[in-house]
């Protein structure tokens, strides 16, 4: 006991300490009656600033009145006489403005703040502490008895109470509750706390009443929390908040009385509900449904039955916070945003988290589902709401997975999906066909609902079902989103809308092609899809749509150069001189449905103009198709002769790439002819040009690096000069000749001419060696006669060109072939004379010497002709 009052002892003191503060409020009243003699306004030096009223408040507490309207007889008084020298001004009492009760934080000092408002604001919060932890004693040290402890909390709660009331009233002390309004702010809101954990400590823990008499008494108490709220403004609404949301915690209860602790809880909150919208303290609002989502959230951490009632608790608080905003009408408070988006918000949080506790059962999916159709409502009727609507849609993605995933296709999970997507998409779709604003929110609900739901069956559920029911429902939803792009074309509109809905058609009938095509034709599938959303885009014109079309394209030609990988190998096996790729490659049938159909299609794409993209991206496109075309007509050259073994190879290897290499120089060189002639086909120079460099590429890398008939046996042909070595090589001169004709400046027809006459100078070294090894080049060493045949050969070249050259007046013939008669001399001095002797070093020799002198003659003689010509 001697703990108790030594207690009570504390807390007189600090009631007496803050009463101190009188003395100080009588001293500047002492200063402003000196001050009596300036003309001012008395009626504002009696009303402290600081008091916290709105406009509409209704009449002060009697004591306030009796002060003011003393003060005010005092100013009348002296009407009339000079005090001093100065007259007296009188202020009617009628003219006295209303008192409009300010934030008491407003243009407060740090000093005003810690030394004259926090503390008797924190004096009250101890004081309901106080009156908690006092009852919570006597129950630990079992000084009191139940019915003891009741009566001494509510004594305590109803002294608080009183003296906030008539405080003022009493002798002496009582100008300290009047000289300051926070004193009996701070006592009637810390006696309505006390109040409220008295009567929940009287009815749950100790049972000395019954819940009716209970819920009357809270239905009381909270009236008197009205009355009092109203009088003294928001400090005693907050500490009775405070007081009542903590109520139940001191007392130590929680999940095991859940039902009781709601019941509690929603009489609370409706109060303060009440309040809020009676005072417009939309800061009321938000804190209470704060406070109830805090208790809210406890109870889903650690309740275990009763989850109905917790459900039901927190659909009603979150819809009653969304109807108590509505009564507020325009307000431009700055807890607007919070009122309006955070009680919802957090309620369909916790639905969310409560439907796996509740083993996703119809009664869970019910709360859910009623608060969605309270958001929906909601952003039908504010656009602004539209947020809350589509955070409840992103929400039921989190439980429609775990059920999918615990409980499985059953009957509950099927009509839960099938409610939400409906519910969701079904307004949607019917705003937009309204016209309703804003139109994304809306478009994102129509067309986002079904996709969200079907991804999300469709990658929680594991268990085997038939592939054509994900794809036939994946087709339906696309079915279902495709009309809103020709409504919105219809309207001549090429919104948001439009574009959304052919993303999700594009994206659901792409989902549905694993399940309904097979893989050799998902390619094609995906190119037929963007061709027409290509077509689509012609049609309206929208270049966001066109770029849409990009997606299915690059799915199609990523799924061709994923199935070709076949193709692919034998093509690098190829590259790096494998002989025997034959075997590797793929079947045409299967090439032409995995390849060469989504290459055409695309190449059409692009042909046609459908396709209007940035030229990186038909770059892109075109090295793809060509790159496919390229394969495919490779494949198809390696069928007819089908080597499959070394002895096809060294019978038919050479025969197989000479005609390939011909046929791709034919080809490049008849698109440059025709390029002139089709200025519309822009790209058609630049195909020839790439056929002929892989032509080119082919001579070189196989035909004289890795696969060289000299190195490798290959078989050529018995005949000399009709031979495939000799044509072979001659045939790439004369090409590479042509082709000088359609560059593009004097260094590129230079390089491809010189190219040419390298090719002629292989050709005469193909033929001296067929002519003395036979059908394969690969035979024995070079003798000495064949050696002197490549020196009569070159000879023989060089002579050729420098007579075309002067009969032609080619220069570069003339050079040509006075280099290469400068090398084949020393090759005859060098090389040649040195394998001789006796008289055939002789006639060697005789024979240069004889040739030389007249190739000079000629030469010479030739060239006077024409300068004297040039002169002429």
């Amino acid at each position: 006991m001697a703990e108790i009052f030594l207690f009570y002892a504390i807390a007189g003191l600090v009631i007496w300490a803050l009463f101190q503060r009188n003395k100080l409020v009588q001293l500047q009243r002492r200063i402003a009656a000196l001050e009596d003699s300036l003309p001012f306004n008395l009626v504002a030096e009696v009303v402290p600033e600081s008091v916290l009223v709105e406009a509409n408040a209704p009449e002060p507490a009697a004591p306030f009145k009796v002060a003011a309207k003393a003060s005010n007889r005092r100013t009348a008084s002296v009407v009339g006489r000079d005090v001093g020298s100065a007259p007296v001004w009188e202020v009617p009492e009628e003219a006295a403005p209303e008192r409009v009760f300010k934030n008491p934080l407003a243009g407060a000092s740090f000093e005003d703040m810690v030394g004259g408002k926090l503390p008797i604001w924190i004096g009250g919060i101890a004081l309901v502490f106080a009156g908690f932890f006092l009852v919570r004693y006597t129950i630990e040290a079992g000084l009191l008895g139940p019915g003891a402890r009741s009566i001494l909390a509510m004594l305590f709660a109803l002294t608080l109470i009183a003296l906030s009331e008539f405080g003022g009233r009493l002798p002496k002390v009582g100008e300290s509750f009047t000289a300051d309004p926070r004193v009996a702010q701070s006592l009637a809101g810390a006696g309505v706390a006390t109040l409220y954990g008295t009567l929940y400590m009287a009815s749950e823990i100790y049972g000395l009443i019954g819940v009716a008499i209970a819920f009357l008494l809270v239905i009381v108490v909270t009236a008197i929390a009205f009355v009092l709220a109203l009088r003294r403004g928001p400090p005693t609404a907050l500490m009775g908040l405070a007081g009542g949301f903590a109520a139940p915690w001191v007392a130590s209860m929680g999940a095991s009385n859940l039902p009781i602790l709601l019941l509690y809880l929603a009489v609370f909150i409706a109060a303060l509900f009440g309040l809020a919208v009676w005072r417009r303290w939309l800061w009321l609002l938000v804190l209470a449904s704060g406070g109830g989502a805090l208790w809210s959230f406890a109870m889903l951490l650690t309740a275990q039955n009763d989850l109905a009632y917790l459900g039901l608790f927190i659909l009603i608080s979150g819809a009653a916070a969304v109807f108590a905003l509505d009564r507020f009408g325009q307000n431009d408070s700055k807890w607007k945003d919070a009122a309006t988006f955070a009680p919802m918000a957090l309620a369909l949080v916790q639905l969310a988290m409560l439907l796996p506790q509740m083993n996703f059962s119809p009664v869970a999916w019910a709360f859910f589902g009623a608060l969605s159709v309270l958001a929906i409502a909601m952003a039908w009727r504010e656009a602004r709401m539209a947020l809350v609507m589509l955070g409840a849609l992103v929400l039921a993605a989190s439980p429609l997975s775990g059920a999918w995933t615990e409980r499985g296709a059953d009957g509950v999970t099927i009509a839960a999906s099938f409610a939400i997507m409906l519910l969701f998409a079904g307004v949607g779709h019917f705003a937009l066909w309204r016209d309703r604003q804003p139109v994304p929110a809306w478009a994102v609900a129509a067309l986002g609902a079904p996709v969200l739901v079907w991804l999300t069956a469709a990658f929680s559920y594991t268990a085997d079902v038939s592939d054509t029911i994900w794809g036939v429902s994946a087709l339906a939803i696309a079915a279902v989103s495709a009309p809103l792009a020709w409504h919105q074309h219809r309207l001549a509109k090429a919104d948001i809308l439009q574009r959304l809905s052919v993303a999700a058609t594009v994206l659901m009938a792409l989902i549905a092609s694993p399940y309904l095509i097979a893989e050799e034709w998902v390619a094609v599938y995906c190119a037929v899809i963007a061709m027409a959303v290509a077509a689509w885009a012609l049609v309206t014109g929208d270049r966001v749509v066109r770029r849409i079309a990009i997606a299915p394209l690059a799915i199609a030609m990523g799924w061709a150069v994923v199935s070709s990988y076949k193709i692919i190998g034998a093509l690098i096996s190829s590259l790096w001189g494998d002989s025997n790729v034959y075997a590797q490659l793929p079947e045409i049938g299967d090439t032409v449905r995995t390849t060469l159909i989504p290459v055409v299609l695309a190449l059409a794409m692009l042909w046609t103009k459908w396709f209007r993209v940035g030229d990186n991206t038909r770059k892109v496109i075109w090295a793809f198709g060509s790159a496919g075309l390229a394969a495919f007509i490779w494949l198809i050259a390696k069928q007819p002769a089908a080597i499959q073994s070394s002895s096809d190879f060294i019978r038919l290897g050479f025969a197989e790439r000479a005609v390939f290499t011909q046929i791709l120089f034919a080809l490049g060189w008849l698109a440059l002819s025709q390029a002139p002639k089709r200025p519309e086909w822009t790209t058609l120079r630049m195909i020839g040009w790439a056929i002929a460099a892989v032509a080119m590429l082919r001579v070189v890398w196989f035909d004289l690096v890795l696969l060289n008939p000299v190195m490798q046996t290959q078989i050529v042909g018995p005949v000399p000069i009709a031979n495939l070595a000799t044509s072979h090589m001659a045939l790439v001169a004369i090409w590479l000749w042509l082709l000088g004709n359609f560059a593009d400046d004097i260094k590129q027809q230079l390089a491809l001419r010189l190219m040419s006459l390298g090719s002629m100078i292989l050709t005469v070294l193909a033929t001296v060696r067929q002519a003395m090894q036979g059908t394969m080049l690969s035979g024995g060493a070079i003798g000495t006669g064949e050696n002197y045949l490549y020196s009569v050969g070159l000879m023989l070249l060089a002579i050729t060109w420098l007579v075309r050259g002067m009969m032609a007046g080619s220069r570069l013939l003339r050079m040509a072939g006075l280099a290469l008669l400068t090398a084949v001399t020393l090759k005859v001095f060098l090389i040649d004379a040195a394998a001789l002797t006796g008289l055939l070093r002789i006639l060697s020799f005789l024979g240069l010497g004889i040739a030389l002198i007249g190739i000079g003659w000629a030469y010479g003689r030739l060239m006077g002709t024409a300068k004297t010509l040039t002169e002429t």
